[in-house]
């Protein structure tokens, strides 16, 4: 009778032992939690900082511009030019971080969708070369855009995928290119499309990024440039929306860790099985990058 007693005893110990390690493990998984909100909150935070600046810089710029240009004496032609460039700079970058913005604000609030539609890739290539000439002649940079023996004779080179979404992911890893490199150097744009897949692949001459970064630069919520000067800011918002974009359209994002100097960012895009109903409109929209 005793030894039952003690068998039971001993039982409700070992019991209550296991349910006091997972009430400490319940703790401490309680205590990581509350952790990353206080994180997230910091960082929400700090991104809200960042992004407020990005906005606020370029117009106090462009305003100070151009009260300078409406100060400046006949003869001053030189001047005007220069104060011109620096506006549309200015103007270039805000309007390329509000795309960014939009782009970042949909995918958190989960509103982003896929538009698929047949992209005629050699046009897409003309209009983003178009895009960027302004600063690819300031730094002297050479942008080259070229397909694999695969693609060649393929007319018109064309994919099916969301043309907003691989454009911006384009626009973004070229920014980061141009941004990056030496003057006088080059950024180069390559793809290699099958029947399957498209594989573009960015890289540059700049400065590369630390290893200790490289973990962190695709977090929207993280700069690894903190000191946000208008037009020379770091890596922001673009890499996050190059990832969130690429796996909405079922690919990934790699990043060349054996690239000493530069920086070679690899895009697996997937095609689309089939075009959504926004392809039916494409000749009612207007075209962002057209010129009036």
């Amino acid at each position: 009778m005793n030894f039952r007693n003690e068998s039971e005893l001993e039982n409700c110990r070992q019991h209550i032992s296991q349910l006091e390690k997972e009430n400490e493990e319940l703790i401490r998984n309680l205590a990581e939690v509350n952790e990353k909100l206080r994180d997230s909150e910091r960082l929400k935070g700090h991104f809200i900082s960042n992004i407020t600046n990005e906005i606020v810089n370029p117009f106090t710029s462009v305003l100070a511009l151009a009260e300078n240009i409406k100060q400046l004496k006949d003869g001053d032609i030189s001047k005007a030019h220069h104060m011109a460039e620096l506006i549309f700079e200015e103007a270039f970058h805000l309007d390329f971080q509000f795309k960014n913005i939009f782009a970042a604000a949909l995918i958190e609030a989960g509103k982003e969708q896929v538009k698929s539609s047949v992209i005629n890739l050699d046009e897409l290539n003309n209009q983003i070369k178009h895009y960027f000439r302004p600063l690819l002649d300031k730094k002297g940079i050479q942008l080259t855009i070229c397909f694999s023996n695969e693609s060649i004779g393929k007319e018109p080179i064309s994919f099916t995928t969301d043309r907003e979404k691989l454009d911006l992911i384009l626009k973004n890893l070229i920014s980061n290119s141009i941004k990056y490199s030496p003057e006088n150097s080059m950024v180069e744009v390559k793809y290699f499309l099958s029947a399957k897949e498209l594989h573009l692949e960015v890289s540059d001459r700049g400065k590369g990024i630390n290893p200790e970064d490289r973990k962190i630069i695709f977090d929207r919520f993280k700069q690894l440039d903190e000191k946000i000067n208008s037009i020379n800011t770091g890596h922001g918002l673009g890499l996050s929306i190059v990832q969130a974009y690429a796996e909405m359209l079922g690919g990934q994002v790699r990043l060349n860790d054996n690239f000493d100097r530069g920086i070679n960012v690899m895009v697996f895009i997937p095609e689309s099985a089939e075009t959504s109903d926004w392809d039916d409109l494409e000749d009612f929209l207007l075209d962002s990058e057209a010129s009036y």
